[in-house]
């Protein structure tokens, strides 16, 4: 992984609306997506007026003063809007930006190419990172040419709903939430297995229900045990969920330590790491998962100090 600063609660809202972006940052999101996308009508009038509210309000620290992050989502690199996009962003307190409906890594290299420009223009001296959302079938299937197209690539963002559509899925909402989305195991990992592959996070969709809280944290369970080191949060009443299912059981990280000093005592000794612990035959690749667990712990410590009251 490029990056040891996970981020594991990544909040989008609608671009240019100065009241929902401070109200997210009472909620304690790790990264806040403010979407001049779908988030705002297309309509140049409409754009407009939305990416100068932004910029006023990512024109100070607001944001990095509480070290969240701010990824705002860019138009499409088809569309007439997406230049515009990055121009005001590199003019203000922005870490990185999310392209959405991204389909190959050429995609990501235009929109680098148009970046550095833009930021050679500004003086910015800092460069923006970027996310790449997968939210199509042609994008799964090139998810891994997607993560790997350029170093500025932090991560990929797996768009559950767009994928959804665009494969023509037919989604019973009650099956769905009885069963975690069945339907989307596929994807997820073809996701996944492309991010780690190319050494960057990836952040799940968010859950399509507003209401269902238990749902939203047995769907964020099992991203994070197929290995998602984030989750996009549509509504601040996902926030509580998500942290949850990412935060490592008591007992689970207990024996984790264990298998550690099962490893450390063994080396010591000129012996294998090799054993029982809890029930379970520990071998190197058990511990390497072990190792991970415990990292994951730190991030959810790290991140859980973030956000907190914006006057």
């Amino acid at each position: 992984m490029k990056s040891d600063d996970m981020r594991i609660i990544w909040m989008m809202m609608p671009g240019g609306d100065t009241g929902l972006i401070k109200k997210s940052l009472k909620y304690r999101p790790d990264v806040i997506i403010p979407c001049l996308e779908d988030g705002v009508a297309y309509a140049q009038d409409a754009k407009d007026q939305a990416r100068a509210s932004l910029k006023k309000d990512l024109s100070g620290t607001m944001c990095t003063d509480i070290d969240v992050l701010v990824y705002p989502r860019i138009n499409h690199p088809s569309s007439e809007y997406w230049k515009a996009d990055i121009e005001m962003l590199v003019q203000t307190e922005a870490s990185g930006l999310v392209i959405p409906k991204t389909e190959s890594g050429d995609e990501v290299r235009e929109v680098v190419k148009f970046l550095e420009a833009a930021e050679a223009a500004a003086g910015r001296k800092v460069g923006l990172k970027i996310i790449a959302m997968i939210e199509t079938a042609r994008g799964v299937m090139r998810a891994e040419d997607i993560a790997s197209a350029h170093p500025r690539v932090r991560g990929v963002l797996f768009g559950r709903e767009d994928y959804s559509a665009s494969v023509g899925l037919m989604r019973r909402h009650k099956d769905s939430l009885a069963e975690i989305s069945p339907e989307l195991l596929y994807s997820r990992s073809q996701v996944i297995t492309a991010a780690k592959s190319a050494g960057v996070e990836a952040i799940d969709g968010a859950a399509f229900t507003l209401v269902d809280h238990e749902y939203i944290k047995r769907d964020a369970s099992l991203t994070a045990r197929l290995g998602y080191t984030g989750k996009l949060a549509a509504h601040p009443s996902h926030v509580e969920g998500i942290r949850s299912a990412y935060t490592p059981d008591p007992e689970d990280l207990q024996v984790a330590h264990k298998m550690v000093e099962l490893e450390t005592s063994s080396a010591a000794s000129g012996m294998a790491a090799v054993g029982g612990i809890a029930g379970m035959e520990v071998t190197p690749p058990v511990i390497a998962q072990a190792k991970l667990l415990i990292k994951r712990a730190k991030w959810v410590e790290e991140n859980a100090k973030r956000g907190g009251v914006v006057a």
